[in-house]
């Protein structure tokens, strides 16, 4: 199964990238894949369509 996610955080220094590599991890060992867009202060890497 594939999976869209998207974290945020007011201040995107850690949370928002701690949550991403969570959720990475967290599909991974169940056989799925992610893609997780970042948002925060320092930028996004925003979503693009596949």
């Amino acid at each position: 199964m594939k999976f869209v996610a998207t974290t945020s955080c007011p201040t995107g220094i850690a949370h928002t990238y701690l949550a991403a590599e969570s959720l990475e991890q967290g599909a991974a060992r169940s056989g799925h894949d992610v893609h997780v867009e970042t948002q925060g202060a320092s930028g996004s890497e925003p979503s693009t369509p596949r």
